[in-house]
């Protein structure tokens, strides 16, 4: 069976929402990036026709976005992507051939290149009552609200990661850092590590790396009336999630973890 995705990144639903699953490819079309996904289902990218025609009449389509937590679907989008963007050995340079599966390549030494997965940390900075999260407005990404995320850095845990990161894009500093859920992001290649932490920083402490174009303190009162991250998202779980409990004490912890900042 195949899972066809279209050139924008799009496959087709079947009228009960799952992906929809082909005997064989369309007439006219080309299918390139074949990958195994599971021992029945291959998933390739195709071209020469849209996902919403694939669809049929009224039919839908779905994307990396939509179905990011769909096991078949996340895999199948994930896997094509590093196929296509994997064209070259690392260490030396060479063109790669790819084994029957689609899945792991080789370049002229023979190593095994399997497809990359870059750890993300994205999470909710809570006042110290608990009763307002911090939000924010990403240049790149105007024109919603979302939370502050960023890649694991080389030798940082989790936690230090995203004290980091809400250090470097805030200003603030966090204690508390925990871990909540996890999300993946087949579309960047990216797996998403959703944590929690407390600031008592109001206000930035220091200059931030201007990723931000504007922070906002926002309670649970007030998140209807706010353009947030779209369904779907882990960003947008973390929010809801948060929105349906009551503010909690916070458990003494540590301030920071080992090796975090500079600052600690």
């Amino acid at each position: 069976m195949l899972l066809l995705i279209d050139a924008a990144g799009r496959f087709p639903l079947g009228t009960d929402g799952e992906p929809k699953l082909f005997d064989a490819p369309p007439a006219a079309t080309e299918i390139t990036s074949r990958v195994h996904v599971t021992r029945e289902v291959t998933a390739a990218r195709v071209h020469g026709v849209d996902a919403a025609d694939l669809a049929g009449p009224g039919g839908a389509t779905g994307d990396a976005r939509t179905h990011a937590c769909h096991p078949l679907a996340a895999r199948a989008v994930g896997l094509v992507n590093a196929r296509e963007r994997t064209r070259f050995d690392p260490a030396d340079g060479s063109e790669v051939r790819w084994g029957d599966g689609g899945i792991v390549a080789r370049g002229a030494t023979g190593r095994p290149i399997f497809p990359r997965l870059d750890p993300c940390v994205i999470g909710l900075v809570e006042d110290p009552k608990g009763e307002r999260i911090l939000l924010v407005e990403n240049a790149r990404r105007p024109g919603y609200l979302t939370l502050v995320a960023g890649y694991v850095d080389v030798g940082e845990t989790l936690e230090a990661a995203f004290a980091r990161e809400v250090w470097e894009e805030t200003g603030r500093r966090v204690t508390g850092v925990r871990y909540l859920r996890s999300q993946p992001w087949p579309l960047s290649g990216a797996l998403m590590l959703g944590m929690a932490a407390r600031t008592a920083d109001v206000n930035a402490q220091a200059p931030t790396d201007g990723e931000l174009t504007r922070t906002v303190w926002a309670s649970r009162d007030e998140l209807d009336s706010l353009t947030l991250a779209v369904e779907g998202t882990i960003a947008r779980a973390l929010i809801d999630d948060w929105a349906a409990t009551r503010p909690t004490r916070p458990t003494p912890q540590t301030p920071n973890p080992e090796g975090a900042h500079p600052w600690r």
